[in-house]
């Protein structure tokens, strides 16, 4: 029986895993809950690396760090 193996890796801190080499922007930042995605932007902390798009690809490597920035509307009372 073959297992696939997961690759740990981190959103704002917090550990997420993937048997995926790769996913799109909007899969790092659904898996880590992050909804509506439309309203966050994905940077991989080495590099300082922003992603253009939510269909962007991201590789995924062991123990990377990525920051999930909320862009989405402000509500004012």
């Amino acid at each position: 029986m073959e297992t696939d193996r997961l690759t740990a890796y981190y959103v704002n801190g917090d550990k997420q895993e993937t048997s995926e080499r790769e996913l799109t922007v909007r899969q790092v930042l659904e898996n880590a809950g992050f909804r509506p995605p439309e309203q966050y932007r994905l940077t991989r902390d080495e590099g300082n690396q922003t992603y253009p798009s939510l269909d962007a690809e991201v590789k995924i490597h062991p123990n990377e760090r990525f920051t999930a920035l909320f862009e989405g509307p402000t509500p004012v009372s």
